[in-house]
């Protein structure tokens, strides 16, 4: 039996998100920890600023849910703490990143288009100087975010954020939200927190 949480926002994106279950605190917290790692994606190829969060937020008559993670987010993100999200939030943070996905729609192709060139011509990503800013960004951001919670490699992160990257072009498809709110759900049930987009 689905389980519909009446949410204090009218978007028609939210009522797509379902939840048959009640999820633990656990899984709350892997869900966390890669709804960050996907906004931090987002923040390494575009700028994502408070203010702008704010205004998306407000566009999307979503400010009211998630008004206190974009503060905490802005400012946290630098002192290695994820606070963690509720079921109303992670909705509203489905239905951003789903817009701000479809928004950048050509920036993540092109992206995707110099890491393909990369693979056939057997170089590194980093030598395709567009992907060597994106990773750059991405990877000082996620090390900034998590401090010393994190031990995975320069070679770790760097797969890490072209997985994201891939999983963004889906997520800003026109079903994007419903195809990250059910990926979301599915890695809650891993025992293993990963912020890779597998």
């Amino acid at each position: 039996m689905f389980s519909c949480e009446t949410m204090p926002a009218s978007t028609p994106k939210l009522d797509d998100l379902l939840l048959t279950s009640k999820l633990d605190s656990s899984q709350l917290e892997r869900i966390t920890a890669e709804l960050d790692a996907i906004t931090i994606a987002l923040a390494a190829l575009v700028p994502l600023d408070r203010l702008q969060m704010q205004q998306i937020a407000q566009d999307l008559q979503l400010e009211p849910l998630v008004s206190d993670w974009i503060a905490q987010w802005s400012v946290d993100r630098q002192r290695g703490h994820s606070p963690e999200l509720n079921i109303p939030q992670i909705r509203a943070l489905v239905v951003i990143v789903n817009y701000l996905a479809q928004r950048h729609q050509d920036l993540i192709r092109r992206n995707l288009n110099y890491w393909q060139q990369t693979v056939q011509s057997d170089q590194l990503p980093l030598q395709s100087p567009v992907l060597a800013d994106y990773i750059g960004n991405f990877i000082t951001m996620y090390q900034a975010r998590l401090g010393r919670d994190t031990n995975e490699s320069f070679e770790a992160l760097t797969v890490t954020a072209l997985n994201l990257l891939v999983g963004l072009l889906f997520y800003g498809s026109p079903n994007g939200h419903q195809r990250l709110w059910v990926a979301l759900l599915k890695r809650s049930h891993s025992t293993i927190v990963s912020s890779s987009s597998n």
